[in-house]
């Protein structure tokens, strides 16, 4: 094994340990069991006290063996085949012996050999001596920690320069050289660029700031200040974190200690007047039926349909006046869609024809399907097993006339509902209510239920009403094959509704297919009124029902003593239908011959409206 120095220090690993061939203990002993080549422990009758304790060499055979330790009977950490023999198989008995070969002369001479080329010549050396001058010849690495000079020195050790002269490093490729050296004052002065360590600190020095005195500082000429050519000056962090802000706090010598945004109380206090604002135009708020549609700078006003605006700036009043106006209803328009007389125009009538549109067409403004649009307290109008009560025509309603119903919660729950058929296979309908309540404010739910009552096909949406009258509307759509629905006015808690007792105020009810807000509505009475083709035509006019089991014509009206409203009424097979007065009505029917008494030209058949016979009128030939 080569010496270990200078990279560590030789000790018996790499040495070995000699045999004393000349004391009287023995240096040789036997085995006890089998060696093989593999084993790393041998076990002999005596190690004995002439064996080395560590380290030593044993043949057995032709084998050299390094053992690393000992016991009474064995040799340990065996290294077998040592100095270029084999490990082989001993058996029991065989003779081992302590043994000081040449390779043990040689690994002294190698670690004595290592230290004297670490050392180096008289010439050439590779150390330095401390007692006295030391002439150093070419370039040496000296360990950290080496010391130069003479006197008082810092733990850290102290190198001690001439004081006349400079001190020279010369870079390793030997291209340059820096040099050092005491200037006026004992200020050092260099003569090229240095670059000093991240962190590096200079000295102490008494600067009036309490919160340096831990840290180096570096004194700069107060003359010619600090300049940095393409480089950076670092400071410490102050404690603003990085941004832009609109307020700031500074310290005494004029660093950002903290940052802010402006706040309201950073603002002295101000009333503006209308002379502050010179140009730019301030944003408006713009709503439609108290609800928001934008804010903007600027509001557009559109004319529309036979309705015309005139505007004109007014700048000594700082305004712009705008005048609308509007042209009266003409011929071929809908003129009477209201389908009622508003109180302020009783007497008034509309000109020119009325156009509606065919018959179950979507959005029609005489079409209400619904019935009893005025009148909550017709039996028509649900009441949910007696859940409210309805005190009719109290109310002055939307067209002014004193029509409008008081809806009163009885239990907490109050509901009123219609169930409407004859509706177009899976259409799609919209439900209108107009509502409103005496003071404050209050919340009700309106919604559309399938014809079987299992199912919301729209709602329950809340709505909230006030004490001027609004339009609510609700849509819905049918499921194919169905043809019937629920409109619902309710108490639901589920959407936090508050009508669980109190008045609420209805008027208007009306359903139409589609979803096309009309602003009119047909007043009904106990039966529907879905479109229809009608106009005004010189000379006869035809009416045809829509198919064999509907009456081509039917008129109903409030001074009918029917139940279902009906004033006058042709049935499919002709027969005419009168109602009025306190009677129960009648049918006119077939006109037969008459057989007794003689005398009578024939009869007319008189009928119930359910259509039963009541009786015969004669008819006399010649009064």
């Amino acid at each position: 094994m080569p010496s270990k120095f200078p990279n560590s220090i030789d000790d018996a690993s790499s040495l070995y340990s000699p045999a004393d061939a000349f004391s009287a203990k023995p240096l040789e002993t036997i085995t006890t069991m089998p060696v093989y080549a593999g084993d790393t422990t041998i076990s002999v009758e005596s190690t004995g006290v002439g064996f080395p304790d560590e380290y030593g060499i044993l043949s057995i055979d032709d084998e050299l063996i390094v053992y690393t330790g000992k016991t009474a009977t064995h040799f340990t950490g065996c290294q077998r085949g040592a100095f270029g023999t084999v490990a082989a198989q001993h058996s029991a008995g065989a003779t081992v012996r302590a043994n000081m070969v040449s390779a043990y002369i040689k690994a002294l001479q190698d670690a004595v050999r290592a230290v004297q080329q670490d050392l180096g010549t008289v010439s050439s050396r590779n150390y330095v001596r401390k007692d006295g001058p030391v002439t150093i010849t070419g370039q040496k690495t000296f360990v950290d920690g080496a010391e130069f000079g003479s006197g008082a020195k810092a733990s850290t050790g102290l190198v001690r320069l001439p004081n006349g002269g400079p001190i020279k490093w010369r870079k390793a490729d030997g291209s340059g050289d820096l040099g050092l050296t005491l200037g006026a004052n004992d200020h050092l002065v260099a003569d090229a660029i240095i670059d000093f360590a991240p962190g590096q600190t200079f000295g102490a020095f008494s600067y009036p700031d309490a919160g340096y005195g831990n840290k180096g500082i570096v004194q700069i000429d107060p003359a010619g200040g600090l300049a940095v050519d393409s480089g950076i000056v670092s400071m410490a962090p102050s404690g603003a974190a990085p941004g832009t802000y609109s307020k700031v706090t500074v310290d005494a010598k004029g660093r950002v200690t903290a940052g802010a945004n402006l706040a309201a109380a950073d603002l002295p206090g101000h009333t503006h007047t209308a002379s502050d604002i010179v140009s730019g135009e301030l944003p408006h708020k713009v709503q439609k039926d108290g609800a928001d549609v934008g804010t903007r700078r600027a509001l557009n006003l559109v004319q529309g349909n036979r309705v015309s605006l005139a505007a004109a700036d007014d700048p000594a009043n700082d305004r712009v006046s705008v005048t609308i106006s509007a042209s009266p209803p003409e011929a071929s328009e809908i003129t009477n869609a209201l389908g009622y007389i508003p109180a302020n125009r009783a007497g008034d009538h509309f000109s020119g024809p009325i156009d509606c549109g065919p018959h179950q067409t979507i959005g029609g403004p005489l079409e209400n399907m619904a019935k009893h649009s005025e009148n909550f307290a017709a039996a028509t109008w649900d009441k949910n097993g007696g859940s409210c009560s309805v005190t009719s025509n109290v109310v002055i309603a939307p067209d002014g006339n004193q029509t409008a119903d008081v809806i009163t919660a009885v239990t907490d729950t109050p509901v009123i509902q219609q169930q409407i058929a004859g509706l177009a296979d899976g259409g799609t309908y919209t439900f209108y209510i107009w509502a409103r309540v005496a003071s404050g404010m209050r919340k009700v739910s309106i919604a559309i239920v399938n014809n079987a009552y299992t199912a919301y096909l729209a709602g329950p949406t809340q709505i909230t009403l006030t004490t001027s009258w609004q339009r609510f509307k609700i849509t819905g759509a049918l499921a194919s094959g169905q043809t019937g629905l629920w409109i619902v006015v309710r108490q639901f808690a589920a959407n936090g509704d508050d009508w669980t007792t109190g008045d609420i105020h209805l008027w208007g009810a009306c359903l139409q297919q589609g979803n096309d807000p009309q602003k009119a509505y047909a007043r009904t009475w106990a039966s529907q009124t879905p479109h229809i083709a009608s106009g005004l035509a010189a000379g006869p006019s035809v009416i045809a029902a829509s198919d064999p089991t509907a009456s081509p014509l039917k008129i109903h009206g409030p001074g009918s003593n029917l139940a279902d409203s009906t004033l006058l009424e042709l049935t499919p097979a002709g027969e005419l239908i009168l109602a009025g007065g306190s009677g129960n009505g009648y049918r006119f029917a077939d006109l037969g011959a008459a057989s007794n008494p003689s005398g009578w030209a024939g009869v007319i058949r008189v009928k119930t409206p359910a259509g039963a016979t009541l009786g015969y009128i004669l008819l006399y030939s010649n009064p």
